[in-house]
């Protein structure tokens, strides 16, 4: 096995950019899994004898326990070590997709998907962090921008990829993928990454005092996000609040998340460091990190839905569809990350948010049953210029005036807050959708009575030059034509309500503006502590 180098030392040659592709390998394959297996989940119910609704557990599981993970990351870091603590979080997601897998039942691959939650909350962070001090502050932007393509074109190609492996060979596949990935990111993370001095004297210390865990601030974050994310992922298929359970665990999320909150800022060692959120810079960047994740999250889930749903599109097409969006990213992430070392961050993210309200605004205008597979794919490639304008900034931004040793903590907050938003988003566009729906429904219903003649004109011909040349009564043919107009009015119904998100997307984009002016002025390439780095 090659010597590990230290970061720094990486940093002088080639070897920092074997990291930072070491990293992404890693987070590519966590967050694809996270994005691909929703498309899976028919075949996975049917071949495990599972309803649809005990199917979503899959993904449901899975967040709670990366819930639970995500604030420990950083403390695990500190007391294991990045580099060991990274390699065997990889290890144990890769023997956990092998096990998910050869699952034979639903229990058994719910057990292995907790198992990748819990990986799954350490795995982007930590990977961030590695990469963070492995690079200069010059060339930082350069690096996040190959981390933003594992990122965020991840869950644009994950449905593409997934419906191709389930129309192919089985979804089994869909996890057998991940075990050759997660090896070798690990065999790599081994041979080139060393924890920095910074963290390797916070180790020791820790240790040479005692380690003293958090319990108390571990069981309410933990507990109490857990709930929230059941609360998101699972509210809008139990009416949210109408649901006894949804609401008593929605008061327990914010009873254990407040409390969490008080008690991570009185006790002496806290499990996460909340004095971060001082630096209005730092405290911007993620609130505007969580918008990028509703945005991204929610319109990647739900794009394919509406295209699967009403176009007919498979799965793969589907994925098609929307992988033009993350070519555009690949190309276009890199001259992102050159223009963070010209221009502040806190430009680029401003005009990643208006690019990204005009595409909104103009997916409102477009979407509709009649859209073509061209329309639909350039649309998302106009998004895609807006997020890649969003996630490099973003990330560099977070950082300036940080020190090494918070670097731990600021990618924990970074992706808790990245996958809140997604969580948030995801159930946000989900109620609208449905609410929206309901309601245009009813107001086209209004307008379909017989006292309105161009409803009646248009059933008897319906009835008479579709359904009234099969064998059937004249009440028959009244019915199916009235069953088909129905239909259709539930389409219109629900692709108003698309368009109605849409619009709410814009809306949100042009509000995150105004977190912009609250981070403060730096210079491009400012490193840690506000200065330059060396």
């Amino acid at each position: 096995m090659p010597q590990a180098l230290s970061p720094s030392a990486a940093g002088a040659g080639n070897l920092k950019w074997a990291i930072a592709l070491t990293v992404a390998l890693g987070t590519f394959m966590d967050v694809l899994d996270n994005s691909s297996v929703s498309v899976a989940l028919q075949y996975i119910g049917g071949n495990l004898g599972a309803s649809q609704d005990d199917s979503t557990w899959v993904i449901t599981i899975l967040l709670v326990a990366k819930a639970v993970t995500l604030p420990t990351a950083g403390y695990l870091a500190t007391v294991v070590g990045r580099s060991r603590l990274f390699t065997i979080a990889l290890i144990a997601y890769g023997v956990s997709s092998l096990l998910c897998g050869l699952s034979s039942s639903l229990g058994m691959l719910l057990a292995m998907r907790a198992l990748q939650g819990v990986c799954g909350g350490i795995i982007p962070p930590i990977g961030q962090a590695i990469l963070k001090d492995a690079f200069p502050a010059q060339q930082r932007g350069q690096a996040f921008a190959l981390y933003g393509v594992a990122t965020v074109v991840a869950p644009t190609v994950g449905p593409l990829l997934c419906g191709w492996l389930v129309d192919n060979y089985s979804w089994h596949w869909v996890f057998f993928v991940n075990v050759p990935v997660a090896l070798l990111t690990a065999f790599l993370v081994q041979a080139l990454v060393k924890d920095p001095p910074e963290l390797i004297k916070e180790k020791a210390a820790a240790w040479a005092k005692g380690l003293s865990i958090d319990y108390i601030g571990l069981g309410l974050l933990g507990v109490g996000l857990s709930a929230l994310q059941y609360v998101l992922s699972r509210g809008e298929r139990f009416d949210w609040f109408s649901s006894s359970t949804i609401l008593y665990l929605a008061i327990l999320a914010a009873v254990l998340l407040v409390a969490g909150v008080v008690w991570e800022l009185r006790t002496k060692n806290p499990l996460i460091d909340l004095s971060l959120f001082r630096n209005r810079t730092f405290s911007a960047s993620i609130a505007v990190m969580f918008v990028v994740g509703a945005l991204l999250y929610g319109t990647t889930t739900q794009l394919p839905q509406f295209l699967q749903t009403f176009l007919g599109y498979r799965a793969v097409d589907s994925g098609l569809a929307i992988t033009p969006g993350g070519v555009a990213l690949i190309f276009l992430m890199p001259i992102v990350g050159w223009l963070t070392g010209k221009v502040q961050a806190r430009w680029l993210i401003m005009f990643g948010l208006l690019v990204s309200a005009g595409s909104c605004y103009y997916y409102a205008h477009i979407l509709s049953i009649n859209i073509d597979f061209t329309t639909v794919a350039k649309s998302r490639v106009y998004q895609s210029i807006g997020l890649g304008f969003l996630f490099v900034p973003i990330n560099v931004a977070a950082y300036v005036g940080l020190a090494k040793s918070k670097t731990n903590q600021a990618a924990t907050f970074i992706n808790l807050f990245q996958t809140l938003g997604g969580s948030f988003g995801i159930a946000a566009i989900e109620t609208v959708i449905a609410r929206r729906a309901q309601f245009h429904q009813s107001r086209l219903v209004d307008h379909l009575t017989f006292t309105n003649p161009t409803y009646a004109n248009g059933l008897r011909q319906i009835a008479g030059g579709v359904f009234g040349h099969v064998n059937s009564s004249s009440v028959d043919a009244t019915q199916q034509a009235q069953g088909a107009i129905y239909r259709s009015v539930v389409q219109q119904a629900t692709t108003i309500a698309y368009d109605d998100v849409f619009y709410l997307l814009t809306i949100v984009c042009l509000l995150a503006i105004g977190l912009v002016f609250l981070m403060k002025a730096n210079k491009p390439g400012e490193g840690e502590g506000g200065g330059a780095a060396a």
